[in-house]
């Protein structure tokens, strides 16, 4: 048996973390089948050639391969191409399995064209999947799919490292996760729909040492909920980090703000590597962070940036716009606590609200495109006129941050 695990990124060079999990657990158990992992980057859409350059490559190489399977990941920017793709194949080879899976799936879109969807996790359906196409399994005992049988994995240890799978050993960015899940229960957040689980320390040293050893890469980001949930957990990997570093190293991480205090940003600024932190605030509207169920101190906030704002660490705080029960005097009321507060940046960052499959908002507001994760069109407060001049406030106001 031969499968392609096929993924389209806007960026080049970046290391398939997700794709590498599924090859990485099913050839724990299916050691004989050939899987082969293949990401296509379209780059900037606006430049995007009418004869569909990335189109034909992909399907020439799809073709060329022979797979008996091809399974795609699904995000926000390659959803609906996915889709695209499993229609075509099928035209040209209807005997080709097609499997969707990633955060952009749905129920909706298990169609002619489309023979498993995997919510959820992927790699435990991923490999009973493969049982099942070996006569091994019962379809209706595959976990994941189709939306029955849901189930986490327990013990995150149990995952082969990603790395070791991978034949290219130098990429721009690479990526780790020393957890999944979350202890927050954000509306519009992905993370949100499965329990905080963590990879054991000792997992994480020897597999990050096999990183350190065999990659070449100035970028390393993490990619977990909130890195500094724990923060006594937190600073043995970055010391693991600092241990196995040798070379000038950018690290990315995303903070739960208030939960940072002076101790952790002294601590922060001893290490060699550069260190950036992306801040999730999205509202200081108390309606509208708990419409969103995000409780946040706000107090705790303004200090964790009275802090960042003393230190040399490098930080961007982000607002969202379009969240439900949010209007214009509200999010302008947001850019005013940042402007005061946050006054090492230099500009607002704000991002229209995308409404993500499967997360508690998609059925709360209307969106672009009902199947899709994509951007809100209306709420209970604000239409899309109500959302464009938010848009352009905000380019208005970064413009004139230029010269203050």
């Amino acid at each position: 048996m031969k499968i392609l695990l096929l993924g389209f990124n806007v960026q080049d060079d970046i290391f398939p973390l997700g794709l590498n999990y599924l090859k990485g657990y099913a050839q724990k158990y299916h050691p004989d089948v050939n899987i082969e992992i293949k990401e296509f980057s379209f780059g900037n859409r606006h430049s995007y050639e009418t004869n569909k350059n990335i189109e034909l490559q992909a399907l020439s190489y799809v073709m060329l391969q022979k797979p008996d399977v091809v399974a795609f990941s699904c995000y926000i920017w390659s959803g609906e191409m996915a889709q695209d793709f499993a229609r075509a194949i099928k035209r040209i080879n209807p005997e080709i399995k097609i499997i969707l899976g990633g955060v952009e799936v749905h129920q909706d879109l298990l169609t002619e064209n489309v023979d498993f969807i995997v919510n959820g996790e992927g790699e435990i359906a991923f490999k009973e999947i493969i049982d099942h196409l070996k006569g091994q399994r019962d379809f209706n005992d595959i976990h994941n799919i189709n939306n029955h049988n849901k189930i986490e994995i327990e013990h995150l240890d149990d995952l082969p490292f990603p790395y070791k799978f991978s034949e290219k050993k130098d990429h721009k960015v690479v990526r780790i996760e020393t957890a999944r899940g979350c202890v927050y229960n954000c509306n519009f957040c992905h993370y949100a729909q499965g329990k905080l689980r963590e990879f054991s320390l000792e997992y994480l040293k020897e597999n990050l040492q096999y990183l350190f050893q065999n990659f070449t890469f100035k970028n390393l980001t993490f990619i977990d909920a909130n890195f500094n949930t724990n923060k006594e957990r937190m600073f043995k990997i970055l010391d693991l980090i600092e241990e196995f570093n040798n070379d000038e190293l950018h690290i990315h991480c995303e903070f739960r703000p208030e939960l940072i205090d002076e101790e952790v940003v002294k601590k922060l600024e001893q290490y060699s590597f550069n260190l950036s932190l992306e801040l999730g605030f999205q509202s200081f509207d108390e309606e509208v962070l708990l419409k969103a169920n995000r409780p946040t101190n706000l107090e705790k906030v303004q200090q964790a940036l009275s802090f960042l704002d003393k230190s040399t660490l490098s930080y961007k705080i982000d607002l969202m716009y379009g969240l439900p029960k949010d209007n214009f005097y509200k999010f302008l009321n947001s850019c005013r606590f940042l402007l005061q507060h946050a006054t090492r940046q230099k500009r607002i960052y704000a991002h229209h609200f995308m409404v993500l499959n499967n997360t508690t908002f998609h059925k709360d507001v209307e969106r672009f495109n009902p199947q899709h994760s994509s951007m809100v069109l209306k709420t209970d407060t604000q239409n899309v006129l109500d959302l464009y001049l938010t848009k352009l406030f905000v380019d208005q106001l970064n413009e004139e941050l230029k010269f203050a």
